[in-house]
C-alpha cells in the first residue's frame, strides 16, 4: 500500500520529516584526529622533575607485586626483589618502556570501523562495569545483560560511540564465571566495531582473546590489536594476582592493556597534583614495564582514572578543578614517554542528567581532549560516582561526542574569495541562509538540543532533557540493525560459549 501523504506533498507530512530529522542513519566518526592542543602546563624542568620523582619511588619505595610469576619475572630480569615489593632501576624501566608502541591501529570486525590510538588520535569507549542502570522510565535498577546488550546495539548505531567496550554495565542476573562469555559474544555479534576484553581471571582473559581468535582468525591476532583491556592498580603501588595474569594474557597475546591506577586524589594518592601525578606514573609504567618482560614490544596503553575526594563526605568528586589539571599534567608525561595514554571523562556525582550531570561531563572532557588524551573511556552516561549508567544520559552525552568531534577537528579549509563574492553579492542588510556556502557547510547540529520558542516547547509536551533522552534511546533500540557475520564465525563462536557455559556451570 502505497504511504500516505501529508499536506505537504511529501511521503509521511511533518512527523515523517521529524522522524528523518531526529533518526538519520548513522553517519560513523572517524579516529578524531586533534588539530587543537594540546595543552603543556610544564616547561622541561617540570617534566623532569615529576619524571625524577617517579623514578625515584620506583627505585627506593618500589612497588609490591603480589603474584608469584611477576616477582619471579622481574627476579630473573635483574630487578631488586624482596618479598612482594619490587624496586625497579630507572635505566631498566626506560629501557623496557621504549620498545612500547606510540601508535597502533585497533582493527574491528568491520574494517570501515577500525580507529587509530595513539599521538593525535582519539578515540571514544563506552562506560565500564557500573552495577545499576536508570533505565529507560529513568527508574534505577540493578543492571541485567539485557542492558548491557542494549547498550551494545546502542553503540552500534551510534556516531560518535567508538568502542562499545566490553562491560557497559555489570549484568547481575548472569552467574560471575560466565558473565565474560555473554559479554564478549554480546561486542562480537551486536557490534562490527573494536571491543575490549574480560579482566575478570585469567581464564576469562583467554576465553576473550580466543573468541576474537575464532572471529578474526589466530595469525591476524597475533599481528593486529582486536581489544584492549582495562587493568587497574590497587593504588598506591600495588599490582594484585588477577590483573598480573590477565596482563600476561593480553601481553602474550599482543593485544593492549589500559594500565591504569584508580585515583582518589586527596585519598589514595596526595592532594598535589604534581605528587599525585608522579605516583600514578610510577605505578602505571612499572606495569606497562612488566608487559614489555612477556612480550617485547607488545602494544599498551598508560592509563589514569582521576577523581577528587569530598572532604565532606570522603566520596569521590567528579568535575573538580584539580584531576582536570592531573589530566593535563598526564598527557604531558605520555608525550614526554612517548606511549599512548588513556583517561576517564564524562561522568559525575549526580543521579540524575541534570544541571550538575551537564556540569560535571562538560568540565571532565575539556582537559581530557586539551591533554591529547588517546584512549577515553567512560565517554557517555555514567551517573552516580560511575555506579550507574543513564540510558538518557548516555543519548545525551553521545550527541555532545559529536560535538567535541567537530571542535577538535579543528578549522578546514576555505575559500575566502569566493566567500568575499558572496559578501559583495549579499550587501549591506541582507543574509547569507540562502547561499551555496550556506547549504553546503551547515552549522554543526545537536538534534537533542530545544533552540524552539517557549510556546512550541510547550506545545510539544514540556520536555525535559532526561525524556527526550529516554526517547532517543527508544528510537535508538527500534531501529538497530544487527550488523552481518559470516555463517561459519557465528556458528563456531556460539559452539565455543555454549562448550564454556557447560564447563563452568558444573
Amino acid at each position: 500500500m502505497a504511504q500516505a501523504r501529508g499536506r505537504s506533498g511529501r511521503g509521511g507530512g511533518r512527523a515523517a520529516r521529524v522522524q528523518a530529522r531526529t533518526n538519520p542513519p548513522p553517519v560513523y566518526l572517524s579516529t578524531l584526529n586533534r588539530k587543537i592542543g594540546p595543552i603543556d602546563l610544564l616547561g622541561p624542568e617540570g617534566v623532569e622533575r615529576i619524571h625524577n620523582a617517579a623514578m625515584t619511588i620506583l627505585e627506593t619505595t618500589g612497588i609490591e607485586f603480589r603474584d608469584p610469576v611477576a616477582l619471579a619475572d622481574w627476579k630473573k630480569f635483574g630487578a631488586n626483589v624482596q618479598g612482594e615489593r619490587v624496586r625497579i632501576g630507572r635505566d631498566m624501566l626506560m629501557d623496557l618502556i621504549s620498545s612500547v608502541p606510540s601508535e597502533w591501529s585497533y582493527a574491528a570486525r568491520n574494517p570501515e570501523r577500525s580507529l587509530r590510538v595513539g599521538n593525535e588520535h582519539s578515540v571514544f569507549a563506552n562506560a565500564y562495569g557500573a552495577p545499576f542502570v536508570y533505565d529507560l522510565d529513568g527508574v534505577r535498577r540493578p543492571s541485567q545483560l539485557e542492558d548491557a546488550q542494549n547498550f551494545f546495539k546502542m553503540s552500534q548505531m551510534s556516531q560518535s560511540m567508538m568502542v562499545p567496550g566490553i562491560l557497559p554495565v555489570e549484568p547481575q542476573d548472569v552467574p560471575v564465571p560466565q558473565r565474560h562469555l555473554e559479554l564478549v559474544h554480546a561486542a562480537l555479534t551486536l557490534t562490527d566495531k573494536p571491543i575490549k576484553g574480560s579482566v575478570l581471571s585469567e581464564q576469562a582473559a583467554r576465553d576473550s582473546v580466543d573468541m576474537t581468535r575464532i572471529v578474526f582468525g589466530e595469525e591476524f591476532v597475533d599481528n593486529n590489536v582486536v581489544m584492549a583491556a582495562l587493568l587497574n592498580c590497587n593504588t598506591p603501588l600495588v599490582w594484585d594476582e588477577t590483573m598480573l595474569e590477565s596482563l600476561r594474557v593480553y601481553a602474550a597475546a599482543n593485544q593492549p592493556c589500559l594500565l591504569s591506577p584508580f585515583v582518589l586524589a586527596g585519598a589514595s594518592t596526595p592532594a598535589s597534583p604534581q605528587g599525585g601525578v608522579a605516583l600514578l606514573i610510577a605505578e602505571s609504567l612499572a606495569g606497562m614495564a612488566y608487559s614489555q618482560i612477556i612480550r617485547r614490544g607488545a602494544p599498551m596503553v598508560l592509563g589514569v582514572a582521576i577523581m577528587g575526594v569530598s572532604m565532606k563526605t570522603g566520596a569521590p568528586m567528579m568535575g573538580s578543578p584539580e584531576p582536570g589539571l592531573m589530566n593535563l599534567l598526564v598527557g604531558q608525561m605520555a608525550r614526554f614517554y612517548q606511549v599512548p595514554w588513556r583517561t576517564c571523562t564524562m561522568w559525575t556525582g549526580s543521579k540524575s542528567p541534570d544541571m550538575q550531570a551537564g556540569f560535571d561531563t562538560a568540565n571532565t572532557m575539556w582537559p581530557v581532549l586539551l591533554g591529547g588524551a588517546n584512549y577515553i573511556v567512560h565517554s557517555a552516561g555514567f551517573l552516580e560516582g560511575a555506579l550507574g549508567v543513564s540510558y538518557s544520559k548516555w543519548v545525551q552525552d553521545t550527541m555532545q561526542l559529536e560535538n567535541f568531534h567537530r571542535f577538535f577537528s579543528g578549522l578546514h579549509d576555505e575559500n575566502l574569495d569566493s566567500l568575499l563574492d558572496d559578501i559583495a553579492q549579499i550587501g549591506p542588510g541582507g543574509h547569507f541562509l540562502g547561499t551555496d556556502h550556506t547549504r553546503e557547510n551547515p552549522m554543526h547540529m545537536n538534534f537533542l538540543q530545544n533552540n524552539d520558542s517557549f510556546e512550541q516547547w510547550e506545545a510539544e509536551g514540556s520536555k525535559t532533557a532526561e525524556i527526550v533522552g529516554n526517547e532517543a534511546a527508544r528510537r535508538m533500540l527500534d531501529n538497530y540493525v544487527r550488523p552481518p557475520m559470516p555463517d561459519d564465525q557465528r556458528g563456531a563462536l556460539d559452539e565455543f560459549v555454549a562448550k564454556k557455559r557447560r564447563e563452568y556451570s558444573s
